[in-house]
């Protein structure tokens, strides 16, 4: 969390609005967080508001003594994925061709919360919209952050729809190559989320696994193209 002091020094804090954060106290030294009271579901995170809190991170310069994820799709992560999703070969093999147009998410310089699904953002009783995991923080495509925003593995005409509102607020250049990446960042936080759960042993990695294994063949028919 060493980056959550120069943040508030700067235009991220005053733009994105993290939570308060209490000095750790001896002798546990726990880093104490406020208590943000509303939850947020995946509908409201869509929000044209949340939308253009992203943005302003995005356009801040990062500082290199900044601690970062590092964020990025090894061939390693994939194929380990690939062996437990255990896909149809025609879908293993049209995962692959996402992860060989993937280092377009990765070369951004530009500032990334890295993970802005819905269960990372609530609201204070005034309204206010905060982001309270940075665990993910680093640089990257902003649509590794609009990719989550978009319910289930989403539609093109869903990431185009997210791309040409960012690019609107955010006064992107591109919306057709930021289309394309949301659809990539797509089918890497496939892999994250898989290697994850299964690492953490966690209880509702099952229900994923026959989640992805029912949906993933489906959608990487209709989205393959956007590469």
């Amino acid at each position: 969390m060493r980056f959550i002091t120069p943040l508030r020094r700067g235009l991220v804090w005053r733009a994105l609005l993290l939570p308060h954060c209490c000095p750790p106290t001896p002798p546990r030294r726990r880093l104490r967080l406020e208590y943000i009271p509303h939850p947020v579901d995946q509908d409201a995170v869509a929000d044209d508001e949340v939308l253009s809190m992203l943005a302003r991170l995005h356009a801040y310069p990062p500082d290199p003594s900044w601690t970062c994820h590092p964020h990025g799709w090894s061939a390693a992560a994939l194929e380990a994925s690939l062996a437990l999703l255990a896909l149809p070969d025609h879908a293993a093999q049209q995962m692959r061709c996402f992860h060989q147009h993937s280092e377009a998410l990765f070369r951004h310089p530009g500032l990334i919360s890295g993970d802005s699904n819905a269960g990372n953002w609530g609201r204070r009783d005034n309204g206010e919209w905060v982001l309270f995991d940075w665990e993910r923080f680093g640089t990257g495509s902003p649509a590794i952050d609009l990719a989550p925003l978009i319910k289930g593995m989403g539609t093109p005409q869903a990431f185009k729809a997210m791309a040409d509102r960012y690019r609107l607020i955010a006064g992107y250049s591109d919306g057709r190559d930021l289309t394309k990446e949301i659809a990539i960042a797509k089918a890497w936080i496939v892999t994250e989320v898989v290697l994850l759960l299964h690492a953490r042993q966690k209880s509702d990695y099952p229900r994923y696994l026959s989640w992805y294994r029912e949906h993933l063949p489906g959608w990487l028919a209709s989205t393959v193209n956007l590469l």
